[in-house]
């Protein structure tokens, strides 16, 4: 790979590694990000870490106060609100959709992305437990065949990530929603469209 496109592959992989940690709770609100600190946590150069800092703040994860530094955000609670209504309207009116049409094979594929999450909780960092999440939420909606569906809950996911209520703080957090993933499965298996709504608002709503 010629050294130019190493580079840049570096610095995306140092984006999308500070963004999960930001969005799912490694960094609080309107806290300070050190520059050192930084470096060392994510072994990158202070160049690197500036480059990212400056792309997570078009992207109104951070911001920038001249002679102080790069803070996170702090997400607009009014906005967060509004974003978690929406989600809950359009999530749970899928509820019927999955259990209608999931087969056996879905289901054996929910348990074990649900198992592959649970796995990432001890120790494999918020890179992998996002990654793990997604999939399992991908798979989840995409049993109901409809992709205008699945792309709308895609970004309506990763736009509420960043105001989250913090679950994801904590390892019992993480627990606690790996537990409800399991939980889903269950009701889908058991053809329980009514306690699949109840699980996925009671999801987003602790997250």
């Amino acid at each position: 790979m010629p050294k130019s496109h190493a580079a840049a592959d570096r610095l995306d992989q140092l984006v999308r590694r500070l963004r999960n940690d930001i969005k799912f709770g490694s960094f609080s609100h309107g806290e300070w990000l050190k520059l050192i600190e930084l470096q060392a946590r994510y072994d990158a150069t202070q160049f690197d870490i500036r480059k990212a800092l400056a792309e997570l703040k078009s992207q109104r994860l951070v911001e920038h106060r001249a002679n102080h530094g790069f803070r996170v955000a702090t997400p607009d609670p009014v906005q967060r609100e509004q974003l978690y209504f929406v989600r809950t309207a359009i999530e749970r009116s899928a509820a019927g959709l999955i259990v209608e049409r999931a087969s056996a094979d879905d289901v054996a594929i929910l348990e074990r992305l649900a198992a592959a999450f649970d796995q990432t909780v001890e120790s494999q960092g918020r890179q992998h437990q996002a990654a793990a999440n997604a999939a399992f939420h991908d798979h989840f909606f995409a049993i109901t065949g409809n992709p205008v569906l699945v792309e709308t809950v895609q970004s309506l996911r990763e736009r509420s990530h960043f105001g989250t209520s913090g679950r994801w703080r904590s390892t019992e957090g993480l627990r606690g929603s790996g537990a409800e993933h399991h939980e889903m499965v269950t009701a889908i298996g058991q053809r329980d469209a009514d306690g699949l709504d109840r699980l996925i608002v009671r999801h987003i709503a602790a997250f």
